[in-house]
């Protein structure tokens, strides 16, 4: 019996003492003083009185203006966003939130990109996505029961004790001094070095345009056909787990897609199935859902300068975006909302007058180091391709061809080549598209 006490007293003071050097040594070498989502979860636990929360990625706090939502819907909304959040992620903020909230609302949104992982595939990079949060979350059971769900066993003492992740910069004397010395002033210690432009969660600048490059290969993340499945299984249990808690607790559960590019929507090929799938989901469980991407351009008419890049909004488009989505949401009941989506990603194309998206490259499953070059475009346009090389100056070149039907290029090996490509529309005479890539 005596053996025993000793033996559980024992574990309980090594435990003890492993967590309190992981938390000197967290302190000396987690550089966190410029993290924007070290303060936006301070920000978020400081709140008691969300009425509506959003939850998701990037697509989040780059797509929505908390000061225009509140204005038009009458609601405290906060986004409850992190990078590459995952669907466990969002379910583990949601508690949270629930802890200190009374909660009315929650718009979760589905990008199906990243719908797609399971915890026991997530390497260290996924990773680092999870631990974003984990790191910044309070100690308590719900911390503890995301990190134990969402990874296998071989990335629990990097995930418990975070410190495990920098040990190589523990020799490295400059680095350790600077991180000590940033953390103890009084900007990091009252969380006062937040961007002047954040509020609630918004990562955005408003107003303020974008120059996406809508040029791509499809090695590009999410640039591929969506499979049959998608969604993987994990997925679907913590979805349907969130669809479970908010009608537990009387909270009215909207799935929201923000809009890409539609050279994003056309260079995936299959987008219908995606919208398809969450459309059934929705009904099924007697939720709603919106795909902003198939709004009625009379609703919502986004160009170029709306979008950062190919899939995420700029502060010019969060402003746009934002005052269309809280007018939806506050002006037409259910069943009128439904009427302002189009049915399809065909339907919308067609709506649209002829227009070309983007230039899309695919790299060759025979050759090494080719690509097939496609004009990403709401019409069956018959166009020709130049293609030449940029020195380090943006200048051109080498020309590689002049305007000509071949649709293929050949990059040297081992190197490093920047491409211009000029699209004409052979029957116009037009140039129709313009950009240049590194390959």
């Amino acid at each position: 019996m005596k053996k025993g006490i000793k033996i559980i007293f024992g574990s309980f003071i090594i435990i003890g003492a492993v967590l309190a050097v992981n938390k000197v040594l967290s302190y000396a070498l987690i550089d966190d003083v410029n993290d924007e989502v070290r303060y936006a979860m301070h920000e978020l636990y400081e709140q008691e009185d969300i009425e509506t929360l959003f939850l998701g990625s990037s697509h989040v706090f780059c797509g929505y203006d908390p000061g225009i939502l509140d204005e038009i819907m009458g609601e405290n909304t906060y986004l409850a966003s992190t990078p590459v959040q995952k669907v466990d992620g969002s379910y583990y903020l949601l508690k949270e939130v629930l802890k200190k909230n009374d909660v009315q609302k929650v718009y979760l949104d589905m990008f199906y990109h990243q719908y797609r992982d399971i915890p026991a595939e997530r390497g260290s990079i996924q990773m680092q996505w999870i631990y974003c949060i984990t790191d910044n979350m309070k100690h308590n059971w719900n911390r503890t029961e995301f990190l134990l769900n969402a990874s296998g066993c071989e990335h629990y003492i990097e995930g418990f004790l975070a410190s495990a992740r920098y040990g190589n910069y523990l020799l490295d004397r400059k680095r350790l001094e600077r991180v000590v010395k940033s953390k103890r002033t009084a900007e990091y210690v009252n969380y006062e070095n937040a961007p002047e432009t954040f509020y609630k969660g918004a990562m955005i600048v408003p107003g303020e345009p974008g120059n996406p490059k809508l040029i791509v290969t499809t090695d590009e993340p999410g640039m591929s056909e969506i499979k049959e499945d998608v969604i993987s299984a994990y997925s679907l249990i913590d979805l349907d787990i969130i669809v479970k808690l908010c009608k537990e607790e009387g909270i009215r559960l909207v799935l929201v897609t923000t809009p890409f590019t539609d050279f994003y929507v056309q260079a995936i090929g299959n987008y219908d199935v995606f919208y398809e799938y969450m459309k059934a989901y929705a009904e099924i469980n007697e939720i709603e859902y919106y795909d902003f991407n198939l709004c009625r351009t009379e609703l919502l008419d986004m160009e170029n300068a709306d979008f950062l890049d190919f899939h995420h909004l700029s502060g010019q488009g969060a402003v746009k975006y934002s005052t269309a989505f809280a007018d939806i949401m506050t002006s037409y009941d259910e069943a009128e909302r439904q009427a302002l989506f189009y049915d399809s990603v065909q339907e919308k194309m067609a709506a649209l007058s002829p227009q070309t998206f983007g230039i899309l490259l695919q790299r060759s499953e025979d050759e090494e180091n080719v690509y097939s070059i496609k004009t990403m475009a709401n019409y069956d346009a018959d166009v020709a391709f130049r293609i030449c090389t940029l020195d380090e100056q943006g200048n051109e070149n080498e020309l590689i061809q002049d305007f000509s039907d071949e649709n293929t290029v050949r990059v040297p090996q081992g190197q490093q080549t920047t491409l211009k490509i000029t699209v004409r529309n052979k029957s116009t005479g037009e140039i129709c598209e313009e950009g240049t890539i590194t390959l």
